[in-house]
């Protein structure tokens, strides 16, 4: 809407592959926020865990370990954020602490170890390591092809399996879904496991999209997430929702930025705009728990 009125071009193939493929980064974030909602809980880390991940691999690859091949890097990033996402899950799953304070802790630790490692960015990365998240094959970004296949895994792994069965029912009713076998802290431990892979992963791809590692490359990523997880049918109040929709609330969320850019908007304009969708994102979620509420119950 807003690149149309600032130009027609806004809408031709290659700016609006352009948009998708600088949206494949958040879109995985969104699917790491998504799952935590599915299961009733949240991630606040989401965003510093991509930039931890991506800045720690970065300087294995280029210091620590400069002999360590490509793909032992690609794994180690999704260990790194398995360990997070374990360390988030086990305090809030088994030491049954609250969400939003635990990872809110994560947060600021991964922010400030970010910074410990490097206040610069890292580059001299492998040309193949960078290769998943900047360059293309047959035209089409590789990143594009990986957000489909990670998409259509995660979807499989929630629609069409006991997993992703109990993740919906965890998120639905914990006491029930505990009252019926589920083991509801095993199933919340797996999601935050999940959700650090997933955004461990998107570091990895921001490091490929910026051909190096920067400390602030995720910074405010966060909002964004929520937002997209939240307008892509993501119900706050667990047990609902499709990550299917939610990568489309990801990709309006391109959009939007997209074109607010090309409006001249400067930066702070543009998170002010970020910010009132966070409160718009709630607020449709607000109404829409009430209309299904209003549909289920008996007049």
């Amino acid at each position: 809407m807003f690149g149309a009125i600032n130009g027609p071009q806004f809408f031709n193939l290659s700016n609006l592959q352009f948009i998708v493929f600088s949206s494949v980064m958040l879109s995985f974030l969104v699917m790491a926020e998504g799952i935590c909602l599915l299961s009733g809980n949240f991630d606040l880390s989401v965003g510093q865990a991509a930039g931890f991940a991506g800045m720690f691999n970065a300087m294995l690859l280029t210091s620590w370990a400069p002999w360590m091949p490509w793909y032992l890097g690609v794994a180690t990033i999704l260990f790194v954020g398995a360990v997070i996402g374990a360390t988030n899950g086990f305090l809030i799953a088994y030491m049954d602490l609250n969400p939003f304070l635990v990872t809110l802790g994560t947060f600021f630790i991964l922010q400030y170890a970010t910074l410990e490692i490097s206040l610069n960015p890292i580059s001299g990365l492998a040309d193949a390591y960078l290769a998943l998240g900047g360059d293309t094959v047959a035209g089409v970004p590789i990143a594009i092809f990986l957000l489909v296949v990670a998409a259509v895994l995660l979807h499989v792994l929630l629609r069409h399996t006991r997993f992703g069965s109990n993740v919906y029912s965890v998120g639905g009713d914990p006491e029930a879904s505990s009252r019926v076998g589920i083991s509801t802290t095993r199933t919340v431990f797996l999601v935050f496991v999940l959700s650090g892979m997933l955004s461990a992963f998107s570091g990895l791809l921001y490091t490929g999209f910026l051909y190096s590692a920067t400390p602030g490359m995720a910074d405010g990523a966060l909002f964004m997430a929520f937002a997209g997880a939240v307008i892509g049918g993501a119900s706050l109040s667990g047990g609902r929702g499709s990550i299917v929709n939610m990568i489309g609330g990801a990709l309006l969320i391109g959009v939007f930025d997209a074109g607010l850019v090309q409006t001249g908007l400067s930066g702070n304009q543009v998170n002010i705009f970020f910010g009132v969708l966070v409160i718009v994102a709630i607020i449709i979620n607000r109404y829409r728990e009430q209309k299904r509420d209003d549909l289920l119950t008996p007049s």
